[in-house]
């Protein structure tokens, strides 16, 4: 890896490791939006709504996450999970959105992209870090072409993405959700190729394009599975 912050590492999740990223998560909102009156309850609830499908994602997800070199916590995570077309989205639920509204026409692959969050503990480095997130989840989905990747994005990291020259589509309205103005949005992989090019002297790594041999078996898994039915 090119580019290493300072008292911190990138490294991948583990499916064990499942309940520190949620409960890192969680915490992470909750500081950032300053819930004060965060309860045990509303966090047992979200907990299990989040490791719920978490475990349901995992086999088809890469989780990149920034730990401390301290005590070793996560600071940092996003994931990028290739879609299947029939498992439920969290957008789907969310925004009752139908499958067919997200099979766009002359798209091969689909992606769902989520649990992006950087600990506001960081006080430097922090657009650095912000881009390598973003370049390890984006460029699977940027290499394999033909993409659409889907999210459900704080209103904030959609105005990020615009400075960074990614733009998105906005499938619908906005709701609260875990606390921030949320919208439904997809990126066309093509819609990638600025950012990619830009960053990818300072953030790509040897481990980006053996990522990116997960996507092509998932792929080509998928592929099989239509052609039998």
């Amino acid at each position: 890896m090119n580019w290493t912050p300072e008292n911190y590492y990138f490294t991948k999740l583990n499916r064990n490791e499942l309940p520190e990223l949620i409960h890192f998560y969680l915490v992470t909102t909750q500081e950032h939006y300053k819930l004060n009156d965060y309860s045990e309850k509303e966090y047992r609830t979200d907990y299990d709504s989040l490791i719920g499908e978490d475990a349901v994602f995992f086999d088809r997800s890469i989780y990149y996450v920034l730990r401390s070199k301290i005590d070793h916590g996560i600071q940092a995570s996003i994931r990028i999970t290739y879609w299947d077309k029939e498992t439920c989205l969290p957008i789907q639920k969310l925004f009752d959105i139908e499958t067919d509204s997200l099979l766009i026409p002359d798209i091969d692959n689909f992606w769902h992209i989520g649990r992006f969050v950087i600990s506001g503990k960081i006080v430097g480095n922090r657009i650095n870090i912000l881009k390598k997130m973003l370049f390890d989840a984006f460029y699977g989905p940027f290499s394999l072409g033909s993409g659409l990747i889907i999210a459900e994005c704080d209103k904030k990291v959609v105005n990020t993405l615009r400075k960074l020259e990614i733009e998105s589509y906005q499938l619908g309205d906005p709701i609260i959700y875990l606390y921030s103005e949320t919208l439904p949005i997809y990126i066309k992989s093509e819609w990638l190729k600025t950012f990619i090019q830009k960053n990818r002297f300072s953030q790509f790594s040897d481990g980006n394009d053996n990522d990116i041999q997960k996507f092509i078996d998932l792929s080509k898994l998928m592929l099989s599975y239509s052609k039998n039915e």
